[in-house]
């Protein structure tokens, strides 16, 4: 649920990065496969960590990878897990930016 705190407040690098916290979104372990997970990890500037934005159906896509952000299960609920996944511009992948 929103609450207007630091953890919830991303910035956009120019470097093609997403932070909070002082640290970036970032594919674990720089996996390439669907299901792979995301966590906040130190900025490094590695394929990783860059996203690109795509106005015309709002997917953020992972070039290294070349899938997108994805909520696990299409899921709503606190807590629930970001990944990557094949683009298809579901729902669960439509993000708005800062």
């Amino acid at each position: 649920t929103c609450n207007g705190t630091t953890a919830q407040r991303w910035t956009v690098g120019t470097d093609g990065t997403l932070r909070a916290n002082g640290k970036c979104m970032d594919v674990t372990s720089a996996g390439t496969a669907n299901g792979t997970k995301i966590q906040l990890w130190d900025c490094n500037g590695t394929g990783a960590q860059v996203w690109q934005y795509n106005t015309a159906d709002s997917t953020l896509r992972n070039p290294a990878s070349n899938r997108c952000l994805d909520v696990t299960g299409n899921s709503s609920a606190d807590g629930t897990r970001l990944q990557i996944w094949d683009c298809f511009a579901g729902a669960n992948q439509r993000w708005t930016l800062p």
